[in-house]
């Protein structure tokens, strides 16, 4: 999936709640660490305003620091732009790789990387936005960035896959089209569905599509299909 664009944002073919959105900008009070602060202020204003009205003086305006404390840590903005965009990625390939504990089955792990990528990314919509927003003036080091993710997030999903096939909890399928559906799918819903439902019940219904299409069609596999392809009740 191509990467949406400014003036796709702004004509609407990506809907409202995704679109940039004006803010007042006011300094992030919250947590003394100087760096996270200066990361989650650049990320508010680069995410919802275009790049070229970003400057240095109002990300260390709204992070609450002095411009040359800003400056030791991000040299510029360019900088800072990557540094927000590296950050957010590799924070979300931590977070679906630190929940796939190899002690439950690969059908519980498949799910809870499904959930946790939805959840995260449903918390981060200025990240979201970010990543599927061009900026032409950094093209090529974004591009790596971002490509570089996806690899990891590819790698990882096929691994899984690969191993339910290996122990019969799936059937046989093409893993790689298996992934690219998964990853393609997760990022679609995220992009295109809005926000006018729950994260957890969007994920839940997206991990029962994925795992009723993967799991092993073969009668002594029926407990193990049953298992997973509804996830015990959480009243939360």
């Amino acid at each position: 999936m191509r990467n949406a664009t400014s003036t796709q944002i702004r004509s609407g073919a990506i809907p409202d709640n995704f679109g940039p959105r004006p803010f007042a900008v006011e300094p992030l009070a919250n947590g003394n660490n100087k760096r996270e602060r200066i990361l989650a202020a650049g990320l508010r204003l680069f995410a919802n305003e275009s790049y070229q009205a970003v400057t240095m003086d109002r990300v260390a305006e709204a992070a609450g620091v002095a411009k040359g404390t800003l400056y030791l840590y991000f040299p510029s903005k360019e900088a800072l732009y990557l540094g927000i965009l590296s950050d957010g990625l590799d924070t979300v390939s931590r977070r679906y790789q630190s929940g796939n504990d190899p002690r439950q089955d690969v059908g519980t792990r498949l799910r809870r990387a499904i959930e946790v990528t939805i959840q995260f990314y449903d918390e981060r919509r200025d990240l979201l936005r970010l990543i599927a927003t061009e900026e032409p003036r950094l093209a090529d080091a974004r591009n790596r960035l971002i490509q570089s993710s996806r690899e990891r997030g590819f790698v990882f999903y096929t691994n899984l896959i690969e191993e339910g096939i290996r122990t019969g909890v799936f059937g046989p399928t093409d893993s790689r089209a298996a992934t690219l559906a998964i990853v393609g799918g997760i990022r679609s819903v995220l992009l295109y569905y809005g926000s006018t439902r729950p994260a957890r019940v969007i994920s839940q219904e997206l991990g029962d599509f994925y795992l009723k299409g993967l799991v092993a069609r073969a009668p002594e596999s029926s407990r193990v299909v049953a298992s997973i392809a509804r996830p015990a009740h959480n009243p939360r």
